[in-house]
């Protein structure tokens, strides 16, 4: 939730297949307008990751511009923006603030979608990082899909005991190896535990990881991954998230195993192909 002009507006993050889809403006991008605009109405948002997958498909990201030009959204901040406000916040996460940037047509050039992306476009780091990112995705999901093996269940499946453990020790792995300076502060010079409740985005990639790689291990998994799992580290900072089954699913199973994102509202495209969901307060994972 958050507050403009003394407005209350909720949060809704679009993962790359739900902008596709919708910025194609047929009967689904209707339905999830008319689900959006309940009291308090949703906000659209979406990932700098989701731009860079739609911007390898021109046609795609074409449309995707020319709707949200128009259409009132926000550009959420990356995974290592997240986690250096929770730094900064630590222990208390509720006073990070998940957006970077507003579009609206009203709001003059520098909230003018399209020509804040094609501004950064003609950036010669912004497309060095874009090459790099894309570039890489595949070798990213081969080195986690390499490290499965490294973590087996005790017995036939995962207890929940396991797949908390896990998240605590990954979890932890990747706060030490992105902010060092802060685990070493912790650990060393404090000689106290860091609360990796403190970090709900790293817990959510976290997540996505045990759902993608351990939880189902005759999945296969593909390159797109890399960035399903980055996109996912703003979902516990949002009020609901329209995101491909998979990773829908995943989120459901994780709100059973623990409370950091049981405020959630969980969404597939299939939701808006047929029928608008009755209203925003009905969460697909009941």
């Amino acid at each position: 939730m958050i507050t403009i002009n003394g407005n209350d507006y909720r949060l809704v993050l679009l993962d790359t297949n739900a902008l596709s889809e919708f910025a194609k403006q047929g009967e689904s991008l209707r339905r999830f307008l008319t689900w959006s605009s309940a009291q308090p109405m949703f906000v659209p948002c979406f990932s700098l990751f989701s731009v860079l997958e739609m911007r390898r498909r021109p046609d795609v990201y074409g449309r995707f511009k020319e709707l949200f030009r128009v259409l009132p959204c926000m550009l959420v901040k990356s995974h290592e923006q997240l986690l250096e406000d929770e730094v900064r916040c630590y222990p208390d996460p509720s006073g990070v603030d998940p957006t970077l940037l507003g579009f609206s047509v009203l709001g003059g050039e520098g909230m003018d979608l399209v020509r804040v992306l094609d501004t950064a476009s003609e950036d010669e780091s912004f497309r060095g990082q874009e090459k790099c990112w894309n570039d890489g995705a595949q070798d990213i999901v081969e080195g986690i899909a390499s490290l499965v093996a490294n973590f087996p269940p005790d017995g036939d499946t995962y207890t929940r005991d396991e797949v908390r453990h896990f998240v605590e020790m990954a979890g932890f792995s990747q706060v030490a190896m992105r902010q060092l300076d802060f685990a070493k502060q912790m650990v060393e010079i404090q000689n106290q535990a860091v609360s990796i409740a403190a970090f709900p985005s790293v817990k959510a990639t976290t997540y996505a990881v045990w759902h993608k790689f351990y939880a189902d291990r005759d999945r296969k998994w593909t390159r797109s991954d890399t960035f399903d799992i980055i996109i996912a580290s703003a979902i516990p900072s949002v009020d609901a998230v329209v995101t491909e089954t998979h990773l829908a699913e995943g989120l459901r199973k994780t709100k059973r195993l623990d409370d950091f994102i049981e405020h959630l509202t969980i969404h597939t495209l299939r939701d808006f192909r047929h029928s608008a969901p009755e209203g925003a307060s009905l969460d697909a994972a009941r």
